[in-house]
This record gives structure tokens, sequence and C-alpha cells, in this order.
């Protein structure tokens, strides 16, 4: 045995030096880049969206680093090697398929979701991003075990043409819609005019149809392809000016008020804080209060905002300006 082990010992700790130096790498890698973060506050939806997302994953990645390169140095057969590369490989691809599929959703989520549309991102969206990520990662894993994708990729490209003829009319009314919300040509609280003589205030612009209320007060639901082949009229602020008490009070009878303002100013408070990345103790010691507090204002904000955890809480404060303005009043104080 000990004539073994000298013999061979340069076999045995060669690849666990390699795999012990991917793991050290992979820790100072992400321990750089929470001190740089942390210098900066941790603020912005760089922080909130993609480093908490890569965090436990950037990890995992360099633990397969590490264990590919000590497989491939060791003295394992070539098939063996070749066979165990290749579960490593697979592993790696089903880690950046999660990581994809996590980070296109809060992706998504936040950049729509600052569109005053009162709605968030239709699930057709998401699980578009799901099927899109999940087909390229199984053709990848494919790839690396050998096997003929070919086939695989005609049913796939004909179930996508298939379903696009299913959901015609959806995406076009999506894809319009998008138009009409970052084009802003019609706003909430515009007063229009349609060529088929229908004629209202804009309550509500979706992903998929428009709102319009008339003078009657009736409510009108137009799909946005139809509304975008017909002759608009849009008189916009100038029936403010014209109309002025008439279109405050429609309007106000149609403006939603936001989950924000339903808090208080403590839990503003604790939200801004979180948004600039505070754990539950440097909140407390923050605002001079317990952590039992802390957690039972998180609880409170979480259900006012409809969102389900800290981390969509810090993207919402971002989103809201309430970090910005909050900044703000510090400089000006």
């Amino acid at each position: 045995m000990i004539g073994w082990w000298v013999s061979h010992w340069p076999y045995v700790v060669v690849p666990l030096l390699a795999f012990i130096a991917a793991v050290v790498l992979g820790l100072w890698t992400r321990l750089t880049v929470y001190k740089i973060l942390k210098q900066r506050q941790r603020k912005g939806w760089v922080y909130n969206i993609v480093i908490v997302t890569i965090w436990n994953p950037f990890l995992h990645w360099f633990l397969l680093l590490g264990t590919y390169a000590a497989i491939q140095i060791s003295i394992l057969s070539p098939t063996t090697k070749r066979l165990l590369g290749e579960g490593v490989e697979s592993l790696f691809v089903v880690s950046l398929m999660w990581v994809a599929v996590n980070l296109s959703e809060r992706l998504i989520k936040f950049y729509l979701g600052r569109v005053e549309v009162g709605q968030l991102p239709p699930s057709l969206v998401l699980n578009v991003v799901r099927a899109t990520v999940g087909l390229v990662g199984l053709l990848t894993i494919l790839g690396i075990w050998g096997a003929p994708t070919q086939p695989l990729m005609i049913v796939l490209l004909v179930s996508l043409f298939l379903v696009g003829l299913a959901l015609r009319n959806t995406i076009d009314n999506l894809l319009v819609g998008l138009e009409i919300i970052y084009g802003q040509r019609i706003k909430v609280g515009h007063f229009i005019k349609l060529g088929s003589s229908e004629a209202g205030y804009v309550t509500q612009i979706s992903w998929t149809k428009t709102i319009i209320k008339t003078e009657e007060g009736n409510l009108v639901i137009i799909p946005n392809k139809k509304l975008m082949a017909e002759i608009i009229i849009n008189y916009g602020a100038h029936v403010v000016e014209t109309n002025a008490n008439d279109v405050k009070r429609d309007v106000a009878n149609v403006k939603v008020s936001r989950p924000v303002d339903t808090l208080t100013n403590r839990e503003r408070e604790v939200l801004i804080l979180i948004g600039n990345g505070a754990t539950n103790r440097e909140i407390a010691q923050k605002l001079s209060i317990s952590e039992h507090t802390v957690k039972s204002h998180l609880r409170s904000i979480l259900s006012k905002l409809n969102i389900h955890n800290r981390q969509q809480a810090a993207v919402y404060a971002e989103r809201e300006g309430l970090i910005a303005a909050a900044d703000l009043l510090k400089i000006n104080s």
C-alpha cells in the first residue's frame, strides 16, 4: 500500500489540488463582487436581479469546473473520463438552464412592470421563455452525449408552427399591445374617438386589449389589433384644458392607486432599506426596532404589495423609485 502511494500520489494529489483551486477561485471571485457591491450599497437592478440570481449557481459552476479538471488529469481510463466529463457538462447545462429561466422571468417582470398597464406580463410570455430555454438545453445535452438531434428539431419546428397558428390572434394582439404601450401615443386618461364612432376616456391598456369609458359611463373593450386598425383621433391633454372639470372627474374615477401607497411610513422605510440590501439586523439597528418587528413589517409589505419574497420587494423598491427618492432627500437634507 505504501509502495503504491509513493508511486501514484501525484495522480491523487494533483486532481485534488485542481478541484480545491477551482473552489477557492470561485469563493474569492464571489467575495470580491460582494465587496464591490457593498461599497456601492448594493443598489440597483444589477444586484437585485442578476447577482442574486447567479449567487449560488456561480459557486456551483466552479465546483463543476474543479470536478471536470480533476477527472481529466486523473488516472482513470479514457472511457471513464469521457463518460464522467459528459455527465459534468450536462449538469453545467442544467444549471445554466435554471439560471436562464429565473433571470429571464425576473428581467421580464422588472422591465415590463415599469410600464403602468395595470397588470404583470402575461403567463404566455413566461411560458415561451421556459419552453425556449428548455428546448435549447435539451438539444445541447443530447449533443454532448452524441445523440441525434435532427429528428427532434424537425418535430419541434413543426410543433412551433402549429402553436403559432393556434395563437395567431393572441400573438398579434400582444405585439400591437407592446407598440401601444411603448409608443405611448395613447395613454390612460386620454380622450379618443375611433372611426367606428366609439369615443371615451382610456381607462386601461393591457397587453391584449384596451378599455375605454364612454361619456355615458359604458365600458368598451377593444382588442389591440382592432384598435390599431381603426382611425383614431386622440385629443390627449387638450381635453383637460377645454373641459377640465369633467375630464379630471373621469380620470379620477379610473385612476388606480399604487399598492405602495398603502404602506405606512415605517413600512416604506423598511422597504427602502431592503432595496439597499440591508439585512433584518441592519434594519433593526438603523430604525431602533427589534428584528421581530422588522419581520412583522416585512410580512405586511409582502402582503400589501402582493409579492412573495424579499428579493421581489427589493426589485419593487427600485422600480417604484423609492430608493432614488430617499437618496435625493438625503442630498437635499
